[in-house]
């Protein structure tokens, strides 16, 4: 340490910093979603629907959703992996983030009551509702190469990464605007060893309620996951609903529940962008 560094700018105290930070956060992890935040799909009022369609095995779906609606997806035949990606319809160079997700949120396990957010560091949605718990933000979705070592070469099938570009062109966007996504519905664990290894969720219907925090694009991509467990081609069709969901209290357990997430809801709430 020279004669200008001081004690505070040590190597040591920033350490001791973080793993301050970590055992704060991981403790605001362990706290249970409050009863507003459910397992269990909540009826959604047949006014409140603004739009509801069916994605077909294989294809691809986007759609704009304006602050404080909800997207449901919803799986009848337990599908292995529902990828998803989002940009602020307002501005589309912020998109989001899964590292920063997990970064910020200390935990891979990004489910119930978590945040997805941005790379600007504000949130884009919030889940409000998860009956499978089984989400991946790390590995990433299906491409053609992944498609030729698993369903060999020539196959046809369809991947995430071709649709995502063709969904990033219907909404005006470009390869560039193609990111990292997270995939709903995705058994992804690590072994021993650290690999990443497959995990078969709950069986029967599964779905996730996505609360829009700011106005956003979204673009959802129906194929499996590349480490599924299936040697099949084997994607069924998923149903999206957009509705106009109740306002968020001002103790709602997505906002309040981390630090972390206090913050990220006040970079999000004190900007115009969304």
């Amino acid at each position: 340490m020279n004669a200008v560094e001081t004690r505070e700018e040590s190597p040591e105290f920033y350490r001791q910093r973080y793993l301050e930070l970590k055992a704060r956060a991981q403790e605001g992890n362990t706290r249970r979603p409050s009863a507003s935040l459910t397992a269990k799909p909540v009826a959604i009022p047949k006014d409140a629907i603004r739009v509801e369609e069916s994605i077909p095995g294989g294809w691809y779906w986007t759609h704009r959703i304006e602050r404080g609606h909800t997207l449901r997806i919803e799986s009848e035949a337990g599908t292995e992996g529902i990828s998803v990606l989002m940009w602020n319809a307002r501005d589309t160079t912020e998109r989001l983030n899964p590292a920063d997700s997990v970064k910020v949120q200390w935990t891979a396990r990004i489910g119930l009551g978590k945040l997805l957010l941005s790379d600007m560091g504000r949130v884009l949605a919030s889940i409000t509702a998860d009956n499978s718990g089984l989400h991946d933000c790390i590995a990433g979705g299906s491409t053609p190469e992944s498609n030729a070592r698993k369903y060999g070469e020539g196959s046809g099938h369809r991947n995430t990464r071709d649709n995502f570009l063709l969904a990033a062109a219907k909404l005006g966007l470009g390869p560039r605007d193609v990111g990292p996504c997270i995939t709903f519905f995705a058994g992804v664990a690590t072994d021993e060893t650290g690999r990443l290894v497959w995990k078969s969720g709950p069986v029967g219907k599964h779905h996730v309620d996505l609360r829009a925090e700011m106005d956003i694009l979204v673009a959802l991509s129906n194929c499996p996951h590349p480490i599924a467990s299936s040697r099949r081609f084997e994607a069924s069709p998923v149903r999206a609903v957009i509705w106009r969901s109740p306002p968020p209290a001002a103790s709602d357990f997505c906002r309040t529940a981390t630090e972390e997430a206090v913050r990220a809801f006040e970079n999000t709430d004190g900007s115009s962008a969304g």
